[in-house]
């Protein structure tokens, strides 16, 4: 075996070059992983994949690895798609992107245009694009626009034994991420939006009956925001916003006077406040924390999916820790818990 792993190394040393990183001579990876690949387009990727197959030696893809569950890396060689940062923009309802760029990079490029994207993760400072592609899940905007996989236009992958396929949001998680047959995905068209006039709001209530009961209002009304999430006090005090239970997220500004109005009505039927504008900038500004491209990302305590109406009990549960919600338009909410001393300011 190790002799099969020598000559699959040597065999992609000649294509790459400098660009795999071999394990230190005698001494194991922590990770047990055999080294690492650097491609730089996706020809590469397919490439790598034949020789890993000729030689029977597994490929594990690496994002940025913010989400708790890691890959397989005993055994493995990783590639790593730092020199695949490539951002495309068009007048098309999409971008498109090569999988080591970052979603917030992704977005802000598009906000110069007046866009946005449908959805992107709460760790976009420090997420890929291909990393949370292979994890799925539901982030900023997912209130109006559901989960990641139902805003994929397509992506391009390599499938093992170096295959190209170009599949739709319906065919991806069959084929990448954790439970998959291990493709690899090299592009993605990903949907955007008009950005450019969104408007931040905040409503801050003294307990979590009330929180809760706030959220059901915003679905049983069907207000049409693009993003809801919430805070535990702990977090808020962490990131300087109060003490209180907060419900926020922003909507599109030529939905304001009634949204505003929805929402003022539903602060005031569960004894909360809607919070001044500039209260609601303040929290939308500290939507990302504590992930942070500066620092490491925080160990979580717990991450779970609860309904709605689960919300009470498990924050009442988590009362200590320092926890943020995100609610998605299916009820769904990813409740991400940490311990407070884990995520305070540097």
């Amino acid at each position: 075996m190790v002799d099969l792993h020598e000559g699959a190394i040597g065999a992609i040393e000649e294509v790459f070059g400098d660009r795999l990183k071999r394990r230190q001579l005698g001494r194991p990876a922590p990770d047990g992983a055999l080294a690492s690949v650097f491609p730089t387009s996706a020809d590469e990727v397919a490439l790598l994949a034949r020789l890993a197959d000729r030689y029977s030696v597994p490929l594990a893809a690496l994002g940025a690895e913010t989400a708790p569950e890691k890959p397989a890396k005993e055994g493995r060689i990783l590639v790593r798609f730092d020199l695949m940062r490539g951002l495309w923009l068009s007048d098309e309802p999409w971008a498109e992107a090569e999988p080591g760029a970052l979603w917030l990079e992704l977005d802000n490029d598009l906000r110069v245009r007046g866009q946005g994207l449908t959805v992107y993760p709460t760790s976009a400072p420090r997420a890929t694009v291909g990393g949370w592609l292979a994890q799925d899940g539901v982030g900023v905007g997912s209130f109006e626009y559901g989960w990641l996989s139902e805003n994929v236009v397509s992506a391009d992958v390599v499938m093992p034994g170096g295959g190209r396929r170009t599949v739709g949001s319906d065919e991806l998680r069959s084929i990448i991420g954790p439970e998959s047959g291990g493709a690899m995905v090299v592009g993605a068209r990903l949907r955007t939006r008009r950005a450019d006039d969104d408007v931040p709001y905040a409503l801050a209530f003294e307990d979590c009956e009330k929180l809760a009961a706030a959220v059901a209002d915003v679905f049983r009304k069907g207000v049409p925001l693009w993003h809801l999430g919430f805070l535990s006090p702990e977090m808020a005090r962490i990131r300087g916003l109060g003490e209180e239970y907060l419900l926020f997220g922003a909507y599109p500004g030529e939905r304001g006077a009634g949204v505003e109005k929805e929402l003022r009505g539903i602060a005031s039927s569960v004894d909360g406040r809607l919070l001044p504008s500039a209260d609601a900038y303040r929290a939308w500004g500290e939507r990302f924390f504590p992930i942070a491209p500066s620092r490491p990302t925080p160990i979580l305590s717990d991450r779970t999916f609860i309904p709605v109406t689960e919300i009470p009990v498990v924050l009442k549960g988590h009362a200590k820790k320092a926890v943020q919600g995100t609610v998605a338009r299916s009820g769904e909410v990813l409740l991400l818990a940490f311990d407070p001393g884990a995520v305070t300011r540097a």
